[in-house]
């Protein structure tokens, strides 16, 4: 059965018990075919089929699908002018900029390694990635080009792309750029540093050249390095294969298979995530690239930002972490938007709190949604999303049901031994979207990626969680997060749940901290939302909540109020900041 130029129901594949069938939109296919492409295949299919349609809008500026691919093997031919081969990876440390997705289209068609990283990362992070995958090319932002030059002489780079926001912009927003920021980013003398070559100068190597690409890269190769603390705490490259992106978007697709894609090709998706994210690059760029849809690139996230460009293009569908809808619900913008035009509202990266789900859908559906936020889970070892809430069944506290193919199961922590419904264990991932490797990582890889006794490799992801007897699976708490007090297993996504509750609180974080009676107490720490004060009549209602909600063990010892919390490069509040921060005191 056809279901969209993409997607194909397949014969029944896994002889696996999967509850969560039941659970599927009555189009959804079980099991699906997947197209044997690269990455740039995908979009070049696309690119013929949609040429005048617009691919991507950025500040003002519209790019067409024929004008993109043009681009894009434009670009594909001055990496090979500039000295890169297929053996080669190419570091791209942008944001959401034309730039940036049309490099990793580039450097996939002629068979290399996009290497994503953080547009802000600190010289010595700059340092770590570079020499992580022996990257000698890198394409940066003139306004991150300072942290790269402080590390230059400890790296053996052939050739700096620098790149600037003005690049993709008209005349009247290039001065509107140049007044507000363009002026702060220091000058780049390209005369001193024959490494340094601006973009348009580099793209016109491209335009020139005679140079006929062949590459031999196959779909199951390594194609695209993200990066993630991982399932182990440490940092280390993931390496994904052009099966793995192009299998999430048949499984998105799949999943989406209702009355709300048929007119596909006319939507657009806000992409406010970084490509350097797996949520970023799949769900927000490639998945749109390859339906001939529209992806509209933000730089830089901050809730007046969203709030007009989702006034100004009126986008289908939204992604984004906890922390960002948060930041939305505070928008005196947003309040006064219509969210008629939603298709889909999907939310990742990290946990959301029930409180924050319960607020945002009852703010968009005052203003016109017909449509609630969908919470997923995944990690970058399965690129990103791979169990999603499906839209016809909507159970608050869990993260979903498996996307079609992908399997789940609980395990018990530290063996492949399966446990029942209502376990708690340690979630354990398989299917096409499962990493090939930690990069060069041998040793951890094989701590993560295991041969079970039912013959499929599984993806261990160092979550604590459980499946119910219908399917959905509930996550509690990261392993290494866990905290044990006084004896006793404490989850800090249970406590922060609570707090929640309270109305005055707008993010919460628990940790445990050294207590050389309980080994660990439970420490608090929240942000009021605007309007809220009283700072100890709040901590009084809350501890009463925890007393009301939580096993006298999970109640925190103390609560602090601070302005900010600190926040991953994603965007997720970052306990492991606080937990350090602890550690030294």
């Amino acid at each position: 059965m056809k279901i969209s130029p993409l997607i194909i129901e397949a014969p029944d594949k896994l002889n696996y018990n999967r509850p969560w069938l039941k659970s599927y939109n009555k189009n959804t296919p079980a099991n699906l075919v997947y197209p044997a492409k690269t990455i740039y295949e995908m979009l070049a299919d696309s690119a013929r089929e949609s040429a005048n349609t617009v691919a991507l809008e950025f500040m003002g500026t519209k790019t067409k699908f024929k004008k993109l691919i043009f681009q894009v093997d434009n670009c594909a031919k001055a990496l090979l002018e500039i000295g890169v081969t297929k053996n080669d990876a190419v570091t791209i440390c942008m944001p959401n900029t034309p730039h940036a997705v049309i490099m990793f289209y580039a450097v996939n068609k002629i068979g290399a390694i996009a290497n994503m990283i953080h547009p802000l990362s600190a010289p010595k992070e700059i340092e770590f990635y570079l020499k992580h995958v022996d990257s000698k090319f890198i394409l940066i932002g003139d306004f991150s080009f300072i942290n790269l030059k402080k590390v230059q002489k400890h790296l053996k780079i052939k050739k700096v792309i620098v790149a600037k926001i003005s690049d993709f912009l008209g005349k009247r927003m290039t001065m509107g750029f140049w007044a507000f920021e363009g002026r702060k980013i220091p000058k780049i003398k390209y005369k001193e540093n024959e490494l340094l070559i601006p973009w348009k100068k580099f793209i016109k190597l491209g335009i020139n050249s005679n140079k006929v690409i062949k590459s031999k890269m196959r779909p199951g190769d390594g194609a695209v390095v993200l990066y993630t603390g991982g399932t182990t705490g440490i940092q280390k490259g993931v390496l994904l294969s052009n099966d793995n992106f192009n299998a999430l978007v048949v499984q998105c697709l799949a999943h989406l298979n209702d009355e709300r894609l048929g007119e596909i090709k006319k939507d657009k998706i806000m992409c406010i995530l970084p490509v350097f994210h797996g949520f970023g690059l799949t769900v927000c760029v490639h998945l749109p690239m390859c339906v001939g849809a529209c992806a509209i690139l933000v730089p830089k996230f901050n809730s007046t930002i969203f709030a007009d460009q989702f006034a100004k293009h009126k986008p289908q569908y939204i992604a984004g972490v906890p922390t960002l809808y948060e930041a939305l619900l505070r928008s005196k913008k947003m309040k006064k938007s219509n969210f008629k035009s939603l298709k889909g509202v999907f939310a990742g990266g990290d946990s959301v709190p029930i409180e924050l789900k319960k607020q945002f859908n009852e703010f968009i559906l005052k203003r016109g949604s017909i449509v609630t936020m969908q919470e997923g889970y995944g990690l970058t070892e399965t690129v990103t999303v791979s169990c999603l809430i499906p839209n016809t069944n909507d159970k608050l506290d869990s993260m979903g049901i498996p996307l079609p193919d992908m399997l789940y199961k609980i395990v018990k922590v530290g063996t492949t031994e399966d446990l029942p419904p209502g376990e708690d264990g340690e979630i354990c991932i398989s299917g096409p979207t499962v990493m090939l490797e930690y990069y060069n990582n041998p040793k951890e890889t094989d701590k993560v990626l295991k041969l079970h006794p039912d013959g499929f490799k599984w993806c261990h992801t160092g979550d604590l969680g459980y499946m119910d007897e219908d399917g959905f699976f509930y996550f509690k708490s990261r392993i290494k997060r866990m905290i044990k007090s006084s004896g006793y297993s404490v989850f800090p996504n249970q406590i922060e749940e609570v707090i929640n509750k309270h109305e005055a609180v707008s993010l919460s974080c628990v940790i445990g901290v050294h207590d050389k009676y309980q080994i660990e107490k439970i420490k608090a720490f929240i942000t009021l939302k605007e309007g809220y004060t009283d700072s100890y009549r709040i901590k009084n209602e809350i501890m009463d909540l925890c007393n009301e909600y939580l096993a006298k063990w999970s109640v925190p010892r103390e609560i602090e109020i601070r302005k900010e919390l600190p926040t991953t490069l994603i965007g997720k509040v970052d306990w492991l900041k606080l937990k350090q921060e602890y550690a030294k005191a």
